[in-house]
């Protein structure tokens, strides 16, 4: 072996002592970075060159072949899986928290008191059906009805609203997150066809996908060329290659099937139905969608009914009855229709404006009948709602406890997810994090390895020189 093949041995472990020492660095300096990927480098040997010693032959040194980025894909779809549903879930119950406080009577008088402070008004006339201070009581109990049914119907309504806005938010920034993907596919492609190793824009266009895969379910898929290509599951491509399609919100009428007039209806361009609004699940935008299109739907709509319910139901007896000066005809409330009865419900503008005009008696000219006060009060107890299956208390009850529920469950299913992002960061952590005190052991090994490797190059050139030295002599 020649002298200047030992030195190029020397100088190859410089090289990968180099490289170590780089990397480990940038291990370390990336070591709280969110997504990052430990980096190791991968060396093989020279392939041994031929010798003038026999049929021996000796190695040639090492060389770098690539620096590798430790990680799990199926760890790392996994994690992509729990942050979604954990989204989902987060949002969903945000939006349950926000409409059972709307519900919440602890701090006074709601829906369920005023109802059965109505009812009672009526009964307590039935004792003096010509009181007139008996009377006024029950108007202004019909009032705070009223009103009770209007606060809650607007803020309900304001929920909603605020869900929209956040739905319209979610769009623009997973749209955002989607270039981000489309573009990162770009770089990479680039950079692996100059034999670069991408590893850092690997880890952040993972990172980019796992915020992205938040808002909805996405299925994912690996390209010939290196790029990530994700699908919106049951609607279509989300990003191909180096191109991201756009999902937009668009204020439409009613659809039908829970979204309403003037609220955003989602679209993609790379759909061929357009309109995707509900086809979109999971995540951030799913979770949204739902609160949104169902849940606050069926809330409005039950309230509806029950207003309804208790504005014909009084309106059909009151109107059949009689007050002291023999007017009979005479509607408590308003009439109303079933949709949007909740937040029109109001009582009649005749009795509104003179409360002796309540009805009382069943017949004219009947002084101390009480028979239409006292049905009136009746209602209460009686099954006039969910097809004459429940009560109004009930039906109201039904409300609250349904939200609660759903309420319940939501919180239950977002602790568990939150242990499973939890328990998978972990996995994570221990095969792609970065230890501190593990690089800083391979950099007191890389920078011995360079000393040794200088010291070769060191003692091939005193070899040298002893042979120059020799042929002077």
């Amino acid at each position: 072996m020649a002298i200047s093949n030992i030195s190029q041995i020397g100088q190859s472990g410089l090289k990968a002592a180099k490289a170590g020492i780089a990397t480990a660095g940038h291990n370390i300096a990336n070591a709280s970075t969110e997504g990052y990927s430990r980096q190791r480098v991968i060396t093989d040997p020279t392939l041994p060159g031929s010798s003038s010693f026999g049929h021996n032959f000796f190695g040639n040194g090492t060389e770098v072949s690539r620096v590798e980025r430790v990680n799990d894909e199926f760890v790392e779809k996994q994690i992509r899986n729990s942050n979604r549903e954990l989204s989902h879930f987060e949002e969903k119950s945000m939006a349950l928290s926000q409409i059972e406080e709307v519900f919440n009577e602890m701090g006074g008088d709601g829906l369920n008191r005023m109802v059965s402070k109505f009812f009672n008004e009526f009964r307590q006339l039935s004792t003096g059906p010509e009181n007139i201070g008996l009377k006024s009581a029950v108007r202004e109990a019909g009032q705070s009805l009223t009103h009770e049914f209007h606060r809650l119907q607007k803020q309900i309504v304001e929920i909603r609203e605020h869900l929209d806005s956040r739905i319209q938010t979610s769009v623009a920034e997973a749209n955002a997150l989607a270039k981000d993907v489309a573009e990162l596919n770009d770089k990479i492609r680039l950079q692996e066809s100059n034999n670069g190793p991408p590893n850092d824009l690997l880890d952040k266009r993972d990172s980019v996908i796992k915020k992205l895969s938040a808002y909805m379910e996405l299925s994912a898929f690996k390209d010939n060329s290196g790029g990530v290509n994700l699908d919106i599951r049951g609607v279509g491509p989300l990003v191909a290659g180096s191109r991201s399609e756009t999902i937009q919100g668009i204020r439409t009428l009613s659809d039908g099937q829970g979204k309403e007039d003037g609220m955003l209806d989602i679209s993609s361009s790379g759909s061929v139905h357009g309109r995707i609004t509900h086809q979109i699940q999971g995540g951030k935008l799913g979770a949204l969608l739902e609160a949104r299109d169902q849940v606050i739907s069926s809330v409005l709509g039950r309230l509806d009914e029950m207003a309804f319910a208790v504005a014909q139901s009084v309106n059909e007896i009151h109107s059949q009855g009689y007050n002291q000066s023999g007017i009979t005809g005479v509607d408590f409330f308003e009439p109303v229709e079933l949709k949007g009865a909740s937040g029109s419900i109001q009582i009649s503008d005749e009795i509104l404006s003179d409360a002796s005009r309540i009805a009382t008696a069943a017949e004219p000219d009947s002084p101390g009948d009480n028979r239409i006060a006292l049905a009136i009060s009746g209602l209460q107890a009686q099954k006039i709602l969910g097809d004459d299956h429940s009560t109004i208390d009930e039906w109201y009850n039904s409300i609250v406890s349904d939200i609660g529920s759903q309420s319940s469950h939501t919180q239950f299913a977002l602790s568990r997810e939150r242990d499973i992002v939890t328990q998978l960061g972990r996995v994570r952590d221990q095969i792609s994090g970065v230890s501190v005190d593990e690089e800083t052991t391979r950099l007191l090994e890389f920078q011995h390895t360079f000393e040794a490797s200088a010291k070769i190059i060191q003692l091939a050139d005193e070899m040298f020189k002893t042979i120059l030295s020799l042929k002077r002599d």
